[in-house]
């Protein structure tokens, strides 16, 4: 089957940007790293994410993904986002994507928050859209997605205000309940979500959190218009210093 450069980088950018991190409101936020394997029509995929604590109250979460084929490297992927966690408020500082290789991108984002500005960068282009409380990136809404399920709130849905590009966007999110899920690392309790989408948009995104794990990302399915399924599943990780095991 012929690769071709467009759809590796959809596979790359589909798989990374979903969701990831690990903390709880009002207590201590632990640090972590994943490593989980990715597939894709073929394509081959390795992926870690972690989360680093900079000072008491900020942290970097980043993610890195590699596709290859037969061996072969095919594309890289890094994204990175800083942010401050205080008064159970998620405030992002900066945030960057790049993908090298066989398809190229660069994307960035600098938050001015006295003057209620970001700057968002793509590529050669740029954009300054309206900051208010509760606006976030790729990354940093990601760990407030978590937020709301490790603090225990039994809303059902959710829903974040993300920059992408030129737009703020409207990312929700559906709890669709409890699942025992079987990975690489073993059978997970876990909690199922859903991205709520138009009708007319075709794709479909489920995300499973391992719940005796700090809601730890387990597993993602994602289906596009075309039909292609890209899947991301848990290899092994360690959390707050203790490494993540299945149920025995």
């Amino acid at each position: 089957m012929k690769l071709s450069p467009k759809l590796i980088r959809l596979f790359l950018v589909l798989i990374i940007c979903v969701v990831s991190t690990s903390s709880s409101f009002g207590q201590q936020v632990l640090e972590y790293s994943a490593h989980y394997q990715a597939t894709a029509n073929g394509i081959a995929a390795t992926a870690q994410r972690s989360l680093t604590k900079l000072s008491d109250y900020s942290f970097r979460l980043t993610n890195r993904l590699q596709a290859s084929i037969a061996g072969q490297t095919l594309a890289t992927l890094e994204q990175s986002s800083e942010f401050e966690f205080v008064d159970d408020t998620v405030k992002p500082s900066i945030y960057s994507y790049v993908l090298t290789g066989i398809s190229k991108a660069a994307n960035a984002i600098a938050y001015n928050w006295d003057a209620q500005i970001a700057l968002s960068t793509e590529d050669e282009k740029s954009w300054q859209l309206p900051l208010s409380s509760g606006v976030m990136d790729q990354l940093s809404y990601q760990f407030a997605l978590r937020q709301f399920l490790i603090s225990g709130n039994t809303a059902s849905d959710v829903e974040f205000q993300v920059i992408d590009g030129d737009e703020i966007e409207l990312h929700r999110y559906r709890i669709a309940g409890d699942a025992l899920l079987s990975t690489p690392l073993g059978n997970l309790n876990t909690v199922k979500l859903e991205r709520l989408r138009d009708t007319a948009d075709g794709r479909t995104t489920t995300i499973w959190l391992a719940v005796d794990w700090d809601f730890l990302l387990a597993r993602i399915e994602q289906v596009n218009r075309s039909g292609l399924k890209i899947e991301l599943q848990l290899e092994s990780a360690l959390v707050g210093g203790v490494n993540v095991s299945a149920l025995k």
